[in-house]
């Protein structure tokens, strides 16, 4: 008998570049949990100090499609929501990726050197 085996998911980065982020943060809502936490990283955090997040962003060729690939880094901490008026439990939205305004003109360059005929991205110029 011959075994198969499966070739494990990867992401075929065709290009990428690290960007520094404002803050991160996502809602983690599992009903194992009493109350709802963020994982929060945070360059202007009162609450830790030294945390400076980043984004790995890509383009991948994922089954002949590209795609925009954000992987995020830093240290994070912990914390329950405290300063809200509607409960979390009922956001919609779970998680938070802010980009400082240095960075969006850099984001618009990291594509722009992407962008050809073959790739049907030309309408972001």
């Amino acid at each position: 008998m011959r075994a198969a085996f499966r070739k494990p998911k990867y992401a075929n980065h065709i290009t990428s570049d690290i960007f520094d982020l404002d803050s991160v943060a996502f809602l983690v809502k599992d009903p194992s949990l009493i109350d709802p936490l963020y994982i929060i990283s945070d360059r202007s955090s009162p609450f830790a100090e030294g945390e400076k997040p980043e984004a790995k962003i890509s383009i991948i060729s994922w089954k002949g499609a590209y795609q925009l690939r954000i992987a995020i880094r830093g240290d994070f901490h912990v914390e329950k929501p405290s300063y809200y008026v509607i409960d979390p439990s009922y956001w919609l939205e779970w998680g938070w990726i802010i980009l400082p305004q240095y960075e969006i003109a850099r984001l618009r360059q990291f594509l722009a050197r992407f962008i050809d005929e073959n790739t049907g991205l030309w309408e972001l110029m």
